[in-house]
């Protein structure tokens, strides 16, 4: 029993007693630093804000700066059909009707009724 109590007023248990409450947090807090507290960004796993209740008509029509927007996606969009129904209505590779789909050979290659190009 009074060796239980000598252990406990010994300078070294003292030590080891004040390091441990007093030290170790301070180290600890010292080891690893704080970050700035950052405002939460959006993820998917979050909702989305409630729009403002305005319309495709004065979110895009009334700024006169995207009108631009629209003409250079307008002119995309008339573009690309363009393309596809020229290709499909002259390319003799692209089949459509089921008659022509029964012939075995893909590609013709002196294109007779393609050569304009």
């Amino acid at each position: 029993r009074n060796l239980a109590k000598k252990n406990w007023r010994s300078p070294m248990s003292l030590f080891a007693r004040s390091l441990r409450t007093k030290v170790q947090p301070l180290a600890a807090a010292i080891a690893r630093p704080q970050l700035p507290m950052v405002p939460a960004q959006r993820t998917l796993a979050t909702s989305a804000k409630i729009g403002d209740g305005r319309t495709f008509y004065q979110v895009w029509l009334t700024d006169p700066g995207t009108y631009p927007v629209i003409i250079i996606i307008g002119g995309a969009l008339v573009f690309c059909s363009s393309f596809y129904i020229h290709n499909i209505a002259t390319n003799p590779d692209i089949r459509v009707s089921k008659a022509r789909r029964k012939h075995t050979v893909v590609r013709d290659w002196e294109m007779l009724s393609w050569g304009h190009h």
